[in-house]
């Protein structure tokens, strides 16, 4: 067994997931303790993102990742005082949690945030990839396609464009939307005036230019909505 060679890490699944549940163990109470002093530390009203990878001028980013730097279940109570939050970004994240799960993401930024503040959703959009699924052999060569094919995934029916969505990523196990079914769950947690939006594109300043998804050819959803 060679722990320093990649090529065998790769090889042995169950290892990596051995590995990276051990850094979490590790990391967890660190990063907890580093989210709660970033969020202490940073000023009123706060902006925060949820699952971000990369620091984010003005934002405290939080992951729940084995290797985070700041530790936050977005799941549970938020160590965020009632009226705190402004602004609450959170970039294909939602598709990977249960309903119910997602539900009480959405309350905990509702109770954080100020009257008038804005979360921004980017998730993927399934009406989208049923509608590229009908197209048929043509949505086979588009963005959505080759984003997909250089993601390393297999496009080669239409069928294809619906399969990825639900079945990659880990998906399976979240919950999947469209505008419909975002609007009603923001709406339901207290939220009102859900708009969609163009990837990249906001009114707010600072929810303008993050999405990272802009090639996939409205295959990704963005909404905000209001406090």
């Amino acid at each position: 067994m060679n722990l320093r060679n990649p090529a065998f890490l790769l090889k042995a699944p169950r290892l990596r997931v051995a590995i990276r549940e051990t850094v979490r163990t590790v990391n967890k109470p660190v990063a907890t303790a580093r989210t709660a002093r970033a969020l202490a530390a940073s000023p009123r009203p706060l902006k925060v993102e949820i699952g971000g990878l990369e620091p984010r001028e003005g934002f405290v980013v939080t992951n729940v990742n084995a290797t985070t730097r700041n530790y936050l279940d977005c799941t549970k109570p938020w160590p965020t005082p009632d009226g705190s939050v402004q602004y609450v970004y959170s970039d294909n994240v939602i598709e990977h949690l249960p309903l119910a799960a997602g539900r009480a993401m959405l309350q905990q930024a509702y109770r954080s945030m100020v009257p008038g503040g804005v979360i921004r959703l980017v998730t993927p959009d399934i009406r989208k990839h049923v509608e590229l699924y009908l197209a048929g052999q043509s949505s086979l060569t588009g963005e959505v396609g080759l984003a997909y094919r250089e993601m390393g995934l297999v496009v080669e029916h239409p069928v294809d464009l619906i399969r990825i969505p639900i079945g990659s990523f880990g998906h399976h196990e979240g919950y999947l939307y469209d505008f419909d079914a975002l609007e009603y769950e923001l709406k339901s947690a207290g939220f009102h005036s859900v708009i969609e939006c163009q990837l990249g594109q906001s009114e707010h300043e600072a929810l303008r230019g993050h999405d990272v998804r802009v090639g996939e050819g409205g295959a990704q959803i963005v909404v905000e909505a209001t406090r």
